[in-house]
């Protein structure tokens, strides 16, 4: 996950700008994406045993988890380690293009990293579908609570879907898109929980 550029209210409007800018086209590219990566392993392995789907699942939990916990710790040199570097990686952030590459998207983290004195990203009721051996889907609502350099507290919500590979280093996030959405006038902005 990325924290958009900036901080405090100036972030909350870019944020929510973004968030009404949403368009469908790249979760068309994460489908095709993830079809091609199904249709390119060898014949007859994309029918998985009950076994072998628990054990992705449980294995891509973990990586999530881990995941999660690194950048709750503002680690984000760990966190960058989650993402693939295959030059196919792609993350998207409200219907655009946000990182070709993991490398960017890590530089950016680390980075923004002096201007947040907390993050606590939750993730809602994670589902993980592995779809074939070493391709696995995340998607999942999430709810962050941040607090800017200057003190001042804010939330984000929306969901994520990302496509986590397997290879010798273990489960990588390959694509992503993280959506965030905006508060319903006079409701709260959620408060993340554990997960």
């Amino acid at each position: 996950m990325h924290i958009p550029a900036g901080v405090g209210a100036r972030v909350r409007t870019q944020v929510w700008a973004l968030a009404r800018a949403q368009r469908a086209a790249p979760l068309r590219c994460v489908a095709a994406i993830t079809a091609c990566l199904v249709g390119c392993a060898p014949s007859g392995s994309s029918s998985l045993t009950a076994t072998h789907r628990a054990a992705i699942v449980d294995s891509v939990q973990t990586m999530l988890t881990a995941w999660r916990d690194a950048f709750n710790a503002k680690d984000f040199a760990r966190a960058a380690t989650f993402y693939s570097s295959d030059s196919a990686f792609r993350w998207f952030e409200n219907g655009e293009l946000k990182f070709r590459t993991a490398k960017e998207l890590g530089d950016t983290m680390k980075a923004e990293a002096p201007a947040f004195r907390a993050l606590e990203m939750s993730l809602v009721a994670p589902q993980i579908t592995a779809v074939a051996p070493g391709v696995a889907e995340v998607t999942s609502n999430f709810a962050e609570r941040i607090t800017d350099s200057t003190g001042e507290t804010f939330g984000l919500a929306g969901a994520i879907s990302m496509t986590a590979v397997h290879g010798d280093s273990g489960w990588k996030f390959l694509v992503g898109h993280l959506s965030v959405v905006r508060p319903m006038p006079g409701r709260p902005t959620p408060k993340p929980g554990k997960s």
